[in-house]
């Protein structure tokens, strides 16, 4: 779980089929020491278990990715440029669970984005 420490969720904000929030990253978390010394990258992981945690918060409980059709990775996130992101998802409940279509960005700049099903 990286909710908490890697990563804070703020100004969370849910309307029907879509979520938003506000993160602030932590530049300082242990895993900025390995990837990379002296140029912290958000590893790829980090970026999909962020949104896996955005849409738990929302759920209310845990969830766990089914699959994931489309995964791109647009710009660097270095924490200590970007210490704030904004994430949004859009989600549909389906038999296997919930599609989304999510994007973490700043403004213009987006740094991620996927298309995945998490199952419940």
């Amino acid at each position: 779980m990286l909710s908490g420490s890697f990563f804070r969720i703020e100004n969370l904000t849910i309307e029907e089929g879509r979520v938003s929030a506000h993160l602030h990253l932590d530049a300082s978390h242990i895993i900025f020491s390995g990837h990379f010394p002296g140029l912290p990258v958000v590893p790829g992981v980090c970026m999909v278990q962020m949104i896996k945690e955005v849409f738990e918060e929302v759920l209310g409980q845990k969830t766990k990715l089914a699959s994931a059709r489309n995964i791109k990775f647009l710009h660097v996130l270095d924490p200590s440029v970007y210490r704030e992101v904004h994430t949004e998802i859009q989600f549909k409940e389906n038999l296997a669970g919930f599609s989304l279509a999510a994007k973490i960005h700043l403004d213009q700049t987006i740094f991620f984005k996927m298309d995945a099903v998490f199952a419940i």
